[in-house]
């Protein structure tokens, strides 16, 4: 487009350019200061910078545009409205010279520091954890290093760009004074061009509208400054993260399972990739439909919200979405009422363990009651919310209508449902205890109390975390019975966290902060159950319980 704007057009013919200038303008350019990106104009297949050079091969035009021998080849065209194609205009990427080509990336060091980790793994004298750890370096410094070459590929390009309006503002007819950013704008192929104050020269990065920009100043003229902007590459390197971590992973995966299959037998070995043969179903659903939704979720998180949910287009914006979220006074008062609401799964644990205790004995009667504690957790939720709907919502005394007591309300019956699967769990729990311990208990005479609390319970300490820490887990992941009872009303009263997820997401569609909060709800279970593994870890003389 540079040259199509600042050379002539041949007088003889309208659908050509003047020879001599565009020669002089080819040659003009590959001495332009600061310019390192070589430059060859051929006119249909004849060079002229470089006059000595070979001319294209016949019937390259045909084929623009392409690559060749290290070269980009973009086609030359008319300056008539059909626009044919008179020459090829090829341009060679620009080569980093001097110290800067001679030190290396992030990736061959920990290249490096990979290998020696494989090394120590392969003859036993380092853990596999170190080799995990310089896997994971290792990936990481390769996104590095992807991510600068983005960087400076975008730097490049908005500085030739830079060079070329500037230069096609001396030489395009009449003064400086009357170009405009239109006459310009073909040579910046889509980026925005604004006037501007005087400015640095150097690529640079801004926040525009909430979105990332890459900015370059361009002087046009005396006191005339024109500012380029463009979406940045490295803003679209955010897929590179996971493939190279998973490529990264690859070695300390392949690691694992050598060793794994040398000291595992032959027989063992055939069983081991037949059970994973029948497990591969539900590992692949289990990888597209529960961590397909989460890396997308975390990708969000650091991307811009956008209207269209799929579109392919967002900006990067980092942690600006977490920033807003631990920032908005809503996403803290609802995980204060969610927290609020969680309280019901202690006092659910404590009617289980008693309708257990007396419920675990044989026999069909035991059984049908055990049986009708459980149907209410087997049921559909929208069912029985819509239910219970018509008790708690009718009356003098509207219990969901109320934002004294609907979050109560809702506690309620979420006790009503979780305590029968509770309940079951404990039976299960209770059944496996030896006998012989509560004999030798009445041996020493231990009363009926005495039993539960100085046997029963002790050996139901890892059933009750799990209970207690799932039964957490749900609350903070209810979200069914609000929407469908209540809405998140009245006055926010049962707005718990799933559904100020919902309406930040599917309301305001803000997808970037509703990642957020999402991911902010993962980290806060996450470390839940990474309590609940802690407390078990250490009551591992339990585990027939």
């Amino acid at each position: 487009m540079y040259f199509a704007l600042v050379t002539p057009v041949d007088r003889s013919d309208s659908s050509d350019f003047a020879l001599p200038q565009l020669l002089a303008q080819g040659r003009a350019l590959t001495t332009l200061p600061r310019w390192t990106w070589p430059v060859e104009v051929y006119h249909g297949t004849a060079p002229l910078v470089d006059a000595a050079a070979a001319p294209l091969p016949p019937g390259e035009l045909e084929r623009l545009p392409r690559w060749r021998e290290g070269a980009a080849l973009v086609p030359l065209r008319g300056p008539t409205a059909d626009e044919p194609i008179v020459g090829v205009v090829a341009v060679r990427p620009s080569r980093r010279t001097g110290l800067a080509a001679l030190l290396p990336g992030w990736a061959l060091p920990a290249a490096l520091l990979a290998v020696a980790a494989a090394a120590g793994v392969g003859s036993r004298s380092r853990p596999r954890r170190d080799y995990l750890v310089a896997a994971l370096v290792l990936g990481l410094a390769a996104y590095a290093d992807v991510r600068n070459a983005a960087r400076r590929s975008t730097n490049d390009w908005l500085t030739a760009t830079r060079l070329l309006m500037q230069e096609a503002a001396t030489r395009l007819p009449g003064p400086r004074i009357r170009v405009t950013l239109a006459n310009l704008a073909p040579i910046g192929l889509g980026a925005d061009l604004v006037w501007a104050d005087s400015t640095t020269q150097k690529p640079s990065r801004t926040q525009f509208r909430g979105t990332e920009r890459a900015v370059v100043a361009a002087r046009l003229g005396s006191g005339r400054w024109a500012a380029i902007r463009t979406i940045p590459a490295e803003r679209f390197t955010s897929v590179w993260l996971a493939v190279l971590l998973g490529v990264a992973l690859v070695g300390p995966a392949g690691a694992t399972a050598l060793q794994w299959a040398q000291r595992t037998p032959a027989r063992s070995l055939r069983e081991a990739w037949a059970a994973w043969g029948f497990l591969a179903p539900a590992g692949l659903q289990l990888a597209v439909f529960s961590f397909g939704p989460m890396l997308f979720a975390f990708y969000l998180t650091v991307h811009g919200s956008s209207v269209e949910f799929l579109e392919p287009s967002r900006p990067y914006v980092g942690f600006a979405n977490l920033q807003a979220v631990v920032r908005d006074p809503l996403v803290w008062a609802s995980l204060g009422r969610t927290a609020l609401y969680a309280l019901h799964v202690p006092v659910s644990m404590v009617l289980a363990l008693a309708a257990a205790l007396v419920l675990s004995r044989p026999g069909r009667v035991a059984a049908v009651v055990r049986a009708a504690f459980f149907l209410p957790f087997m049921s559909s939720v929208v069912a029985l919310g819509l239910a219970w709907q018509s008790l708690l919502g009718v009356g003098p005394r509207d219990w969901l209508g109320s934002e004294r007591t609907a979050l109560f309300a809702l506690m309620v019956l979420s006790i009503w449902m979780q305590v029968g699967y509770q309940m079951m769990v404990f039976v299960g729990a209770l059944r496996r205890i030896p006998p012989v311990y509560f004999d030798a208990a009445r041996v020493d005479g231990a009363n009926a109390w005495q039993r539960f609390w100085r046997v029963t319970f002790p050996l139901l300490r890892p059933v009750t975390l799990f209970v207690l820490v799932t039964g957490v887990i749900g609350a903070f992941q209810m979200f069914t019975l609000v929407y469908v009872l209540t809405g998140g009303g009245p006055l926010r009263a049962t707005d718990v966290v799933m559904h100020r997820f919902y309406e930040t997401g599917w309301n305001s569609l803000e997808f970037g902060r509703a990642s957020a909060l999402s991911v902010l709800v993962f980290l806060l279970l996450l470390g839940v159950t990474w309590g609940h593994f802690k407390l078990l870890a250490g009551r591992r003389e339990v585990e027939h319980a």
